[in-house]
């Protein structure tokens, strides 16, 4: 175990300066189904800065923009909602949220399940607006009737099953938890995920962290690492802004840390959360991403290393990367997350699996 340990330190040092990130901070754990080699190992670490200005070390601790890996919340949110009879992977868009109108007659054969799987053949945002955010509870119904949904186009009918991300489909799904739930999408993930799960350092709603500023230094004071990016001279600067929108909560806004995720993947892994046969309907493949291979399932994107098969999701934000990813054979999950643009997390992940797997 101590050999694994100091492997893993060992690369993730090495990573930093090989892939030129300000901050890296990783998480790789085993549970204690988990092959004899490896059990019980619970690794997390950190290295480099939080902030490139202050030189502040990074830690474990640290809350990080998760970006995209809000993705598997929602998912979650909506298969939750099924369990309880308010919802149905068959429902359509259009009777779910009759007031949203996209100008293209093939909306009418969009259902929740295509949503789901980035098979609906939906536009994907255009502009986040991390620059003049919206933190009112207002914000995702007026982006969802809002003119670029309005006159967005489809490429597709979603009969023909073809992948296209498009997290517009994703704010769409976080309206209909509202709706269905009754209460805001915000509220239904604390209630429903965040408090039950004890992720007492993830929200939804990052403004609230420091009593409604979305300044980087009130931020900063409340524990968030800063986000960063690369200058036309290749060198690592600070963003001027950080990425929230309440217009995006359901495709992008979680800030959380290494120790909450560990506990959303934990609940997975012991498949906790739904019935053991909605897990074998969520990790089924329903469409092939065409850049990598790899499988859609409902929220969750497959793929195989080695022979094992592992589920996750990437994140990407101005400022930020994060991939999170667990391999229920191994009982095993694996966090990485940096701050900085277009860092190279799912390498780094990657390389993180063939360790634990080549350890077995």
């Amino acid at each position: 175990m101590k050999n694994i340990i100091n492997q893993l330190d060992s690369y993730m040092r090495e990573a930093l300066c090989l892939f030129d990130l300000p901050g890296l901070a990783v998480s790789a754990e085993v549970g204690e189904n988990g092959p004899r080699a490896l059990a019980g190992l619970n690794y997390k670490g950190a290295a480099g800065v939080k902030d490139i200005t202050t030189k502040e070390p990074l830690k474990p601790e640290h809350v990080f923009h998760m970006a995209s890996v809000s993705k598997l919340f929602t998912s979650a949110g909506i298969l939750a909602l099924c369990e309880e009879g308010k919802l149905s992977l068959e429902d359509r868009l259009r009777d779910v949220l009759p007031y949203v109108d996209i100008a293209d007659d093939r909306v009418a054969e969009i259902q929740v399940r295509h949503m789901l799987t980035h098979t609906s053949g939906m536009a994907d945002v255009e502009d986040y607006h991390w620059d003049t955010p919206r933190t009112d509870e207002a914000a995702l119904k007026d982006y969802a009737t809002s003119r670029e949904v309005r006159e967005s186009r489809m490429l597709w009918s979603p009969s023909e099953g073809r992948f296209r991300y498009s997290n517009m489909a994703y704010e769409l799904l976080g309206l209909m938890i509202a709706e269905r739930s009754g209460m805001s999408y915000e509220a239904y993930m604390k209630k429903k995920f965040l408090e039950p799960l004890g992720m007492e350092a993830s929200t939804f709603l990052t403004f609230e962290r420091t009593g409604g500023s979305l300044a980087l230094d009130d931020l900063s004071q409340a524990g968030l690492a800063m986000p960063h990016t690369k200058d036309s001279e290749k060198r690592i600067v600070k963003e001027v802004h950080y990425p929230y929108n309440r217009e995006h909560g359901p495709s992008s806004t979680l800030t959380s840390n290494l120790s909450d995720l560990a506990r959303w993947a934990k609940v997975h892994l012991d498949r906790a959360l739904f019935p053991k046969e909605r897990y074998n309907e969520i990790w089924t493949s329903y469409a092939t991403v065409p850049n990598n291979g790899e499988g859609m399932g409902l929220g969750w994107f497959l793929r195989r290393q080695e022979g094992y098969e592992i589920y996750g999701h990437e994140g990407t934000d101005d400022g930020f990367r994060a991939s999170f990813w667990i391999c229920p054979q191994l009982d095993a999950h694996v966090t990485v997350v940096s701050n900085i643009s277009r860092g190279a997390v799912k390498k780094i992940s990657k390389k993180i699996f063939e360790m634990l797997i080549h350890s077995v």
